[in-house]
Order: C-alpha cells, then structure tokens, then sequence
C-alpha cells in the first residue's frame, strides 16, 4: 500500500494530536495535494483566533501558525513551530520538525499560542517572532 503524504499529516494527527480538534476545536478548513517533486500535502486547522498549517513534504512533516485571516497560500506571515516553540519556552534550539515532542508542546501550550495570534497582541508577536526567524536564519545559513 502506498502512503500519501496526507496520509502521513492525518495518521500523525489521529496518533498524537487528535486533541487539536477533541479539545481545543479546530476546525478543518483546507487541503491540498500535490503529486510534484515526489509529492506534498497541507491540511489547515482553525480556530477563531488562528490557523494551523500542517505540512507533508518529502516524509518530514511541519508545521505553521497564523493569525486567524490566513489563506494555506496567503502572504500572510506564517511562523514555523520551531520559532513559536522556541518563542514560549525559551529553549535554547529550534525544533522545526512535526514530531511527538512537537505534540506534546502543542498540548501543554496551545491555549498560549492561540492568544499570541489574537488582533489585540499579533503586531507584537509578529516582532518577537520575526526577530526568532532572523536568528535561526543566522544559525543555518551563517
């Protein structure tokens, strides 16, 4: 049986973060499949405050957050889980990759992110977030 890359977005989902939707109520509201380049998927998820991007690309899955009126393609900014888990934790690396590490920090600190993304603070994140973006820049590329 060959696995999609959706497959691999809705299997990580149904086995470490169904708690997106059970418990904090994100909604499903769009997808794409592309069978290019071997092949990717984005599923994105929604709350009224933000949108979740879950990203399948060449067997590693992502993540991204958003503010609430993000597109999957819009110019909106979309910030990595690495940056935003670095942003709340303050941990010292940048844990990019969608793994059960990465869920669990989804489960322990959702509500925070969701109000991160809130209009009334977003300018302010932005900032903070995008400073963390520079910085991890820096790091990969010198």
């Amino acid at each position: 049986v060959i696995r999609s890359c959706m497959d691999e977005i809705l299997e990580f989902l149904l086995r470490h973060a169904s708690f997106l939707y059970k418990e904090y109520g994100c909604k499903f509201i769009d997808s794409q499949v592309s069978k290019s380049f071997g092949g990717d998927a984005v599923l994105v998820l929604a709350t009224k405050k933000l949108r979740l991007r879950l990203i399948s690309d060449r067997s590693q899955l992502f993540a991204d957050f958003a503010d609430a009126s993000a597109t999957v393609n819009s110019k909106s900014e979309w910030f990595s889980i690495g940056v935003v888990r670095k942003y709340v934790t303050g941990e010292t690396e940048f844990y990019d990759e969608l793994k059960e590490d990465n869920a669990e920090f989804l489960r322990a600190h959702f509500r925070r992110i969701e109000e991160m993304f809130d209009a009334s603070v977003l300018p302010e994140t932005r900032k903070h977030l995008q400073k963390l973006e520079a910085e991890r820049a820096k790091k990969l590329f010198g």
